[in-house]
């Protein structure tokens, strides 16, 4: 599975971050998601339903949480410390395992603001060491599964005869 941050990654951050935008009906400005939960890469070419279904063979629910600045700084600082997840909406700059500098949506972090987060079940309980229910003020969960959401996301780009796109353009960047 994957290591470390790249196009795919970026685009199935950004795809939790569209989905769960609508399920809340919130702008989203981070997105946290787990290297580990993507098996496999992308295909080129046209992507089957077996890809999909083997890029994500957890059953992994898409969750909005509400996090007060200093709480995200925290996990921010844990993943410095241990190894930084797939990230969206942020920029991350870390040297010698202490954050040097966090952008949320291009703005510096600011401890007292609440940020709405989109992330994963699997990362609310410790799972890759988050625990990121302790961190939240607000969590809602859906009954929708990571995999059919960047399905939903495939078929409408499909409808739209447009190509997934992606940039490998780092959200973290280590010193």
């Amino acid at each position: 599975h994957m290591k470390t941050e790249g196009s795919l990654s970026n685009w199935i951050v950004d795809v939790v971050m569209d989905k769960v935008s609508e399920l809340s009906g919130k702008k989203i400005d981070v997105g946290i998601c787990n290297f580990g939960g993507i098996r496999k890469a992308m295909p080129k070419g046209d992507v089957l339903l077996d890809d999909i279904q083997s890029m994500f063979p957890f059953k992994n629910y898409l969750v909005h949480l509400e996090v007060k600045g200093n709480e995200l700084r925290k996990v921010f600082q844990s993943m410095a410390q241990t190894r930084f997840q797939a990230v969206g909406g942020v920029k991350v700059e870390v040297v010698d395992r202490k954050l040097n500098s966090v952008l949320v949506g291009g703005e510096p972090l600011d401890d007292e603001k609440v940020y709405n987060v989109a992330t994963i079940s699997f990362l609310l309980t410790g799972g890759d060491g988050l625990k990121l229910e302790d961190n939240a003020m607000k969590i809602n969960s859906y009954d929708v599964m990571i995999m059919d959401a960047v399905l939903e996301y495939i078929e409408n780009l499909t409808k739209e005869g447009k190509a997934i796109t992606s940039t490998d353009e780092p959200h973290v960047i280590i010193r």
